[in-house]
């Protein structure tokens, strides 16, 4: 058998599993599973089961999408009723972020339908199918059916096709349809490993960039460490920062309405922006007292210090450490605080009579330009039973380590 006939067969073979899965007569299994607990340990209980029922394969089918559409509930809120593969469901976007990106698209371009190119199973595709029509393109067969289930999930499925083909062919063929924007999500995993390099992601930027000839505006999502000596010429580039994480990183080609970098961060009562302004933030002093500021991971990747030290009043203490230091607390969105009591050169023992001292209980231990990971240290701290509640920080200036001992002021929220 050749291997692309090999990998036919098996395409075909998940496609009939999933359609088994989307069957009438796989609800009630579904609903059982949806109840079970789904650890591993319950793994050969679960599909004994199941196999009184259905084939073996099938109810490994289902046992899966079980598993999946419980993972999956932290970023689509109809996950039970939707349906996914492993590394598609990695890759998603979650609905929030997802809102937050078709709602700049369907501000900023002009008259007309999108394009989802790569819509994997759909989580962006959900998104932009509430502003307007979209037509996707997913080459992968399983997950364009997935991405075809998701939106009829939510009602959108008249405003939406879904292509299983690959657009780069249909845009070299002439057949790309016309579009007044396009968000492109290209594959960043490989056999279950990440990629880093936007050269080496599927379908590579090359490719990608030949779309700005027809389509005046495009959103390219890549990964939040991205290399800045990829980036191409004319592209500004947003970081996304959800849940305290920066989750991706959006190539955009013909907003001139942007900085050319940026962070965009979801806090609870929405959506706040910073640009990096092309300024060396403030460098000072490191003192007891003070209130250290930790920024929120998109804000340091999009290089907006510079602002967020002016709206707190503080400055860094190094110049090559995203710590700020400012003399009172603010309220700040972008970044969680900390009271600083005491700074100290690094010295384990030190730090010991010092929490011993302080009668600290229950540490959180952070870092940043420090080499060592701060929970190799965790065993060999001295801390007192039912003490209080303290933070230590290991950082860096210059070539000397040093230590911060203070409080928790305030979390990303």
């Amino acid at each position: 058998m050749q291997p692309a006939e090999a990998a036919s067969n098996a395409t075909q073979s998940e496609l009939a599993a999933l359609e088994f899965v989307l069957s009438p007569a796989a609800a009630p299994l579904l609903e059982e599973l949806a109840q079970a607990s789904l650890d591993e340990a319950h793994t050969l209980t679960l599909l004994t089961r199941l196999r009184r029922t259905v084939a073996p394969a099938l109810a490994t089918a289902l046992l899966t999408q079980a598993r999946l559409r419980r993972r999956a509930q932290v970023k689509f809120t109809a996950a039970a009723r939707m349906v996914f593969t492993a590394e598609a469901l990695e890759q998603a976007t979650a609905e929030t972020p997802a809102a937050q990106r078709a709602a700049q698209l369907d501000a900023l371009a002009g008259e007309g339908r999108l394009l989802d190119l790569g819509c994997g199973i759909g989580g962006d595709l959900v998104a932009l199918a509430q502003r307007r029509e979209v037509v996707a393109y997913e080459l992968d067969a399983v997950r364009a059916r997935c991405a075809q289930h998701n939106v009829a999930v939510h009602g959108l499925a008249a405003r939406v096709t879904v292509h299983g083909a690959d657009w780069t062919q249909a845009l070299a063929a002439g057949d790309l349809p016309h579009a007044a924007a396009a968000f492109i999500d290209p594959a960043r995993r490989s056999g279950g490993r990440r990629i880093f390099s936007l050269h080496t992601m599927q379908p590579p930027l090359g490719e990608i960039l030949k779309l700005r000839y027809s389509i005046p505006l495009l959103a390219v999502k890549v990964m939040p460490g991205v290399d800045a000596a990829e980036l191409p010429a004319g592209c500004n580039v947003e970081f996304v920062s959800h849940a305290g994480t920066c989750k991706e990183a959006v190539l955009w080609f013909g907003r001139e309405d942007a900085p050319p970098r940026w962070a965009s961060v979801q806090r609870e009562d929405g959506w706040h922006t910073l640009p990096n302004d092309g300024t060396p933030p403030p460098v000072g002093e490191l003192a007891p007292g003070m209130v250290l500021y930790e920024p929120d991971p998109a804000v340091i990747r999009a290089g907006a210090l510079t602002p967020l030290c002016i709206r707190v009043g503080g400055h860094l203490f190094a110049p090559d450490i995203a710590y700020i230091v400012a003399p009172a607390l603010r309220d700040e969105p972008l970044a969680q605080a900390f009271a600083i009591d005491e700074t100290h050169r690094f010295s384990l023992k030190l730090l010991n009579q010092r929490l011993a001292t302080l009668g600290v209980g229950q540490v959180e231990l952070l870092k940043r330009g420090f080499p060592e990971e701060p929970e190799a240290l965790r065993p060999r701290l001295h801390l007192t039973p039912s003490g209080a509640a303290g933070v230590v920080i290991f950082t860096r200036r210059g070539d000397a380590h040093w230590m911060l001992i203070g409080r928790r002021l305030s979390k990303f929220r």
